[in-house]
């Protein structure tokens, strides 16, 4: 549902969990073929091309492959043979694996924003009656159309229904 898919890609201030781009889509992060869930405790905001590079990994498995690719060699022994200083497999694996843990820090920050009650009832309701994307009304209109909503939602705190109508009922007292 297009609510789904704007709770997911404004999480993090909209930007991709892996490089910080704008994101375009959802990530299953425990892939959708080995198990992992459908729903919203399982989806990230991430652009195409890191959806692309991380494929049906896990995301500790993507980071430790892409890691050890950039910084490993393939020369010399399990001793030496890094690109940066020299240093051996294990000590390549133990910095990537500090990294690692950072990483699953990072992504557990964004997963609670994601499914945060309030901020996902706030979008359901607001969004809801707008279906499933389509051809005519797709996630990057629907984003592209709500931003300056969301952008205000996110900036009150995604109010509740009794608080948005309190703040109607304050400004029709008030006259505006």
């Amino acid at each position: 549902m297009i609510w789904e898919w704007l709770t997911v890609l404004s999480a993090r201030d909209g930007t991709c969990l892996y490089c910080a781009s704008r994101s375009q889509t959802m990530d299953h992060v425990i892939p959708f073929s080995d198990g992992g869930a459908d729903d919203l405790k399982n989806l990230l905001p991430i652009c195409r091309p890191c959806n692309r590079t991380k494929g049906k990994k896990n995301p500790v498995v993507w980071h430790v492959a892409m890691d050890l690719c950039l910084r490993w060699s393939g020369e010399g022994s399990l001793l030496d043979g890094a690109t940066l200083h020299n240093k051996s497999l294990r000590e390549l694996y133990l910095l990537t694996h500090a990294q690692v843990l950072e990483a699953l820090d990072e992504l557990e920050e964004v997963q609670a924003e994601v499914i945060d009650a309030r901020r996902t009832a706030w979008f359901q309701r607001k969004f809801e009656a707008y279906g499933y994307p389509s051809a005519r009304f797709g996630v990057p209109r629907a984003r592209t159309q709500f931003d300056k909503l969301i952008s205000e939602g996110r900036t009150k705190g995604y109010p509740s229904v009794d608080e948005e109508w309190a703040e109607v009922l304050k400004r029709l007292e008030s006259g505006r």
